[in-house]
Protein backbone atom coordinates (compact mmCIF):
# COMPACT_ATOMS: atom_id res chain seq x y z
CA UNK A 1 0.00 0.00 0.00
CA UNK A 2 1.50 3.49 -1.19
CA UNK A 3 1.59 6.21 1.74
CA UNK A 4 0.99 9.96 1.90
CA UNK A 5 3.51 11.85 4.42
CA UNK A 6 2.39 15.37 5.31
CA UNK A 7 4.25 17.94 7.89
CA UNK A 8 3.21 21.23 8.95
CA UNK A 9 2.13 23.11 12.51
CA UNK A 10 -0.66 23.59 14.87
CA UNK A 11 -1.09 25.88 17.62
CA UNK A 12 -1.30 25.12 21.09
CA UNK A 13 -2.15 27.96 23.05
CA UNK A 14 0.39 29.93 20.92
CA UNK A 15 2.45 27.80 20.53
CA UNK A 16 3.64 26.27 16.88
CA UNK A 17 3.68 22.63 17.25
CA UNK A 18 5.19 20.74 13.97
CA UNK A 19 4.21 17.10 13.07
CA UNK A 20 4.39 14.59 10.37
CA UNK A 21 1.32 12.34 9.38
CA UNK A 22 1.76 9.16 7.79
CA UNK A 23 -0.99 8.62 5.90
CA UNK A 24 -2.48 4.90 3.64
CA UNK A 25 -3.06 6.95 0.41
CA UNK A 26 -5.35 4.28 -1.36
CA UNK A 27 -7.84 4.05 1.34
CA UNK A 28 -9.11 6.01 4.86
CA UNK A 29 -7.38 4.69 7.70
CA UNK A 30 -8.64 1.58 9.49
CA UNK A 31 -6.26 3.10 12.84
CA UNK A 32 -4.95 6.16 13.90
CA UNK A 33 -2.11 5.75 16.56
CA UNK A 34 -0.25 8.73 17.54
CA UNK A 35 3.47 8.10 18.31
CA UNK A 36 4.97 10.04 21.70
CA UNK A 37 8.85 10.11 21.39
CA UNK A 38 11.67 9.76 24.14
CA UNK A 39 13.26 12.68 25.80
CA UNK A 40 16.31 14.91 24.79
CA UNK A 41 19.28 12.71 23.46
CA UNK A 42 17.10 9.56 23.19
CA UNK A 43 14.75 11.10 20.89
CA UNK A 44 17.48 12.10 18.56
CA UNK A 45 18.67 8.21 18.61
CA UNK A 46 15.15 7.06 18.28
CA UNK A 47 14.39 9.01 15.52
CA UNK A 48 15.30 6.75 12.24
CA UNK A 49 13.48 3.72 14.34
CA UNK A 50 10.21 5.36 14.73
CA UNK A 51 10.10 6.94 11.51
CA UNK A 52 10.45 3.59 9.94
CA UNK A 53 7.52 2.41 12.24
CA UNK A 54 5.30 4.96 11.39
CA UNK A 55 6.10 3.96 7.47
CA UNK A 56 5.17 0.22 8.06
CA UNK A 57 2.51 0.81 9.94
CA UNK A 58 1.09 3.57 7.48
CA UNK A 59 1.23 0.54 4.59
CA UNK A 60 -0.72 -1.55 6.50
CA UNK A 61 -3.88 0.73 6.49
CA UNK A 62 -2.60 2.90 10.06
CA UNK A 63 -2.61 6.76 10.46
CA UNK A 64 0.18 7.65 12.23
CA UNK A 65 1.11 10.83 13.43
CA UNK A 66 4.10 12.25 14.88
CA UNK A 67 5.03 15.60 16.47
CA UNK A 68 7.75 17.81 18.14
CA UNK A 69 6.98 18.27 21.88
CA UNK A 70 7.69 22.22 22.54
CA UNK A 71 11.06 23.65 22.67
CA UNK A 72 12.44 19.96 20.69
CA UNK A 73 13.19 19.55 16.83
CA UNK A 74 10.99 22.02 15.07
CA UNK A 75 8.68 22.95 17.42
CA UNK A 76 8.73 26.42 19.25
CA UNK A 77 10.44 27.18 22.21
CA UNK A 78 13.48 26.42 24.14
CA UNK A 79 13.97 23.04 25.84
CA UNK A 80 14.91 25.13 29.00
CA UNK A 81 11.59 26.45 29.37
CA UNK A 82 9.58 23.43 28.48
CA UNK A 83 6.90 22.51 31.04
CA UNK A 84 5.35 18.78 30.96
CA UNK A 85 2.03 20.37 31.38
CA UNK A 86 2.39 21.90 28.27
CA UNK A 87 3.92 18.94 26.88
CA UNK A 88 0.13 17.04 28.13
CA UNK A 89 -1.78 20.04 26.01
CA UNK A 90 0.23 19.14 23.09
CA UNK A 91 -0.31 15.71 22.79
CA UNK A 92 -3.88 16.48 23.86
CA UNK A 93 -4.41 18.33 20.62
CA UNK A 94 -2.81 15.84 18.59
CA UNK A 95 -5.37 13.34 19.83
CA UNK A 96 -7.96 15.87 18.63
CA UNK A 97 -6.65 15.55 15.54
CA UNK A 98 -6.40 12.36 15.15
CA UNK A 99 -10.33 12.23 16.18
CA UNK A 100 -11.05 14.10 13.26
CA UNK A 101 -9.46 11.67 10.87
CA UNK A 102 -11.55 10.20 7.54
CA UNK A 103 -14.07 7.62 8.83
CA UNK A 104 -13.64 8.04 12.49
CA UNK A 105 -10.82 4.95 12.77
CA UNK A 106 -9.63 3.68 16.41
CA UNK A 107 -7.37 5.59 18.04
CA UNK A 108 -4.30 4.01 19.63
CA UNK A 109 -1.13 5.36 21.46
CA UNK A 110 2.23 4.54 21.57
CA UNK A 111 4.75 5.96 23.80
CA UNK A 112 8.68 5.39 23.94
CA UNK A 113 10.78 5.62 27.25
CA UNK A 114 9.60 9.33 28.76
CA UNK A 115 7.08 9.59 25.98
CA UNK A 116 5.32 6.40 27.56
CA UNK A 117 4.80 8.58 30.98
CA UNK A 118 2.96 10.65 28.34
CA UNK A 119 1.11 8.70 26.59
CA UNK A 120 0.11 6.79 29.36
CA UNK A 121 -1.30 9.82 31.04
CA UNK A 122 -3.21 11.18 27.93
CA UNK A 123 -4.81 7.55 28.22
CA UNK A 124 -5.86 8.06 31.90
CA UNK A 125 -7.51 11.87 30.62
CA UNK A 126 -9.11 9.96 27.99
CA UNK A 127 -10.71 7.31 30.02
CA UNK A 128 -11.87 10.47 32.80
CA UNK A 129 -13.43 12.13 30.01
CA UNK A 130 -15.27 8.92 28.60
CA UNK A 131 -13.83 8.29 25.76
CA UNK A 132 -12.68 5.50 23.80
CA UNK A 133 -8.77 4.04 23.18
CA UNK A 134 -8.09 0.57 21.43
CA UNK A 135 -4.43 0.36 22.63
CA UNK A 136 -2.00 2.01 24.64
CA UNK A 137 1.73 0.25 23.57
CA UNK A 138 4.59 0.98 25.98
CA UNK A 139 8.09 1.36 24.32
CA UNK A 140 10.98 0.63 27.31
CA UNK A 141 9.28 2.49 28.97
CA UNK A 142 10.55 4.78 31.95
CA UNK A 143 8.38 4.13 35.10
CA UNK A 144 8.30 7.46 36.49
CA UNK A 145 9.43 11.32 36.01
CA UNK A 146 11.88 10.76 38.64
CA UNK A 147 13.50 8.31 36.94
CA UNK A 148 14.01 10.00 33.89
CA UNK A 149 15.48 12.76 35.87
CA UNK A 150 17.89 10.52 37.71
CA UNK A 151 19.14 8.95 34.78
CA UNK A 152 19.80 12.32 33.37
CA UNK A 153 21.94 13.11 36.05
CA UNK A 154 23.61 9.76 35.90
CA UNK A 155 24.70 10.01 32.39
CA UNK A 156 25.75 14.24 33.05
CA UNK A 157 28.05 12.40 35.57
CA UNK A 158 29.62 9.85 34.01
CA UNK A 159 30.31 12.39 30.68
CA UNK A 160 31.90 14.44 33.10
CA UNK A 161 34.09 12.25 34.15
CA UNK A 162 35.01 11.00 30.68
CA UNK A 163 35.66 14.50 29.86
CA UNK A 164 37.62 15.61 32.17
CA UNK A 165 36.18 18.89 32.52
CA UNK A 166 34.32 20.88 35.66
CA UNK A 167 31.87 18.89 37.40
CA UNK A 168 28.31 20.63 36.72
CA UNK A 169 26.27 22.14 39.99
CA UNK A 170 24.03 19.30 41.02
CA UNK A 171 20.76 19.61 39.42
CA UNK A 172 18.82 20.31 42.35
CA UNK A 173 20.71 22.96 43.58
CA UNK A 174 20.08 24.58 40.18
CA UNK A 175 16.14 24.59 40.57
CA UNK A 176 16.29 25.56 43.72
CA UNK A 177 17.72 28.76 42.58
CA UNK A 178 15.25 28.73 39.64
CA UNK A 179 18.01 27.84 37.39
CA UNK A 180 17.68 25.22 34.49
CA UNK A 181 20.32 22.26 35.04
CA UNK A 182 22.31 20.97 31.69
CA UNK A 183 22.34 17.38 30.11
CA UNK A 184 24.16 16.82 27.97
CA UNK A 185 22.99 20.44 25.88
CA UNK A 186 19.27 19.68 26.78
CA UNK A 187 18.39 22.15 29.36
CA UNK A 188 15.81 21.18 31.87
CA UNK A 189 14.22 24.28 34.04
CA UNK A 190 12.95 23.71 37.10
CA UNK A 191 8.97 23.69 36.19
CA UNK A 192 9.80 20.63 33.94
CA UNK A 193 11.81 19.22 36.74
CA UNK A 194 8.71 19.47 39.80
CA UNK A 195 5.91 18.42 37.07
CA UNK A 196 8.03 15.44 36.07
CA UNK A 197 8.13 14.63 39.64
CA UNK A 198 4.51 14.00 39.60
CA UNK A 199 4.89 11.53 36.59
CA UNK A 200 4.05 7.78 37.41
CA UNK A 201 3.41 5.26 35.00
CA UNK A 202 1.62 2.66 36.62
CA UNK A 203 -0.80 5.38 38.62
CA UNK A 204 -1.56 6.38 35.21
CA UNK A 205 -1.98 2.92 33.49
CA UNK A 206 -4.33 1.91 36.52
CA UNK A 207 -6.82 5.08 35.16
CA UNK A 208 -6.84 4.36 31.45
CA UNK A 209 -9.84 2.43 29.87
CA UNK A 210 -10.64 -0.75 30.68
CA UNK A 211 -11.10 -1.92 27.39
CA UNK A 212 -7.66 -0.31 26.14
CA UNK A 213 -5.48 -3.75 25.12
CA UNK A 214 -1.78 -2.69 26.90
CA UNK A 215 1.31 -3.60 24.87
CA UNK A 216 4.96 -4.00 26.94
CA UNK A 217 7.93 -4.15 25.12
CA UNK A 218 11.51 -4.39 27.32
CA UNK A 219 14.46 -4.53 24.81
CA UNK A 220 17.04 -6.29 26.52
CA UNK A 221 20.25 -8.52 26.52
CA UNK A 222 18.22 -10.38 29.84
CA UNK A 223 15.60 -13.13 29.03
CA UNK A 224 13.71 -11.57 32.18
CA UNK A 225 12.16 -8.27 33.10
CA UNK A 226 13.67 -6.59 35.71
CA UNK A 227 12.87 -6.53 39.57
CA UNK A 228 11.22 -3.26 39.65
CA UNK A 229 8.81 -4.00 36.98
CA UNK A 230 6.88 -6.88 37.85
CA UNK A 231 4.01 -4.58 39.12
CA UNK A 232 4.28 -3.18 35.30
CA UNK A 233 4.16 -6.84 33.66
CA UNK A 234 1.26 -7.69 36.26
CA UNK A 235 -0.54 -5.02 35.54
CA UNK A 236 -0.72 -4.93 31.44
CA UNK A 237 -0.80 -9.31 31.55
CA UNK A 238 -4.20 -9.11 33.40
CA UNK A 239 -5.75 -7.11 31.16
CA UNK A 240 -7.67 -8.88 28.24
CA UNK A 241 -5.67 -8.51 24.99
CA UNK A 242 -2.96 -7.53 26.52
CA UNK A 243 0.69 -8.83 26.62
CA UNK A 244 3.93 -8.16 27.82
CA UNK A 245 7.46 -9.26 25.98
CA UNK A 246 11.04 -9.11 26.64
CA UNK A 247 12.61 -8.55 22.92
CA UNK A 248 16.09 -9.40 22.93
CA UNK A 249 17.89 -6.88 20.97
CA UNK A 250 20.30 -3.20 21.32
CA UNK A 251 18.42 -0.36 22.84
CA UNK A 252 17.21 1.47 19.98
CA UNK A 253 17.44 5.05 22.04
CA UNK A 254 20.76 4.09 22.91
CA UNK A 255 23.66 7.56 22.68
CA UNK A 256 26.66 5.18 21.81
CA UNK A 257 25.12 4.34 18.27
CA UNK A 258 22.05 5.08 15.84
CA UNK A 259 20.04 1.47 16.07
CA UNK A 260 17.04 0.92 14.18
CA UNK A 261 15.60 -2.42 15.70
CA UNK A 262 13.55 -4.90 12.96
CA UNK A 263 12.40 -6.72 15.97
CA UNK A 264 10.87 -3.99 18.15
CA UNK A 265 9.15 -2.24 14.90
CA UNK A 266 7.60 -5.97 13.57
CA UNK A 267 6.57 -6.39 16.98
CA UNK A 268 4.38 -3.02 17.17
CA UNK A 269 3.51 -3.77 13.66
CA UNK A 270 1.73 -7.13 14.42
CA UNK A 271 0.16 -5.92 17.78
CA UNK A 272 -1.52 -2.95 16.18
CA UNK A 273 -2.75 -5.19 13.12
CA UNK A 274 -4.21 -7.40 15.74
CA UNK A 275 -6.67 -4.64 17.23
CA UNK A 276 -7.45 -3.15 14.16
CA UNK A 277 -10.47 -5.73 13.90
Amino acid sequence: MSILEQSGFIDVSGRAIYGTHYLPADAPPRAALLLVEPFGEEKRCAFRMLVRLARQLATRGVAVMRYDASGTGDSAGKHGEAEWRHWQDELAAQIALARELPGKPPLMLAGARAGALLAAEAAARIAAAGGALRALILLEPLLSGDELLRDLERRQKIKDMMSGGAKNAASAELWSAGQPADFGGFLVGSAMAEQLWAAQLQTSLAATPVDCALQLLRVSGAKNFPPAWQDLVAAVTARAGSSAQVIADKPFWGQLDYYESDVVIDAVTDFVVSHIG
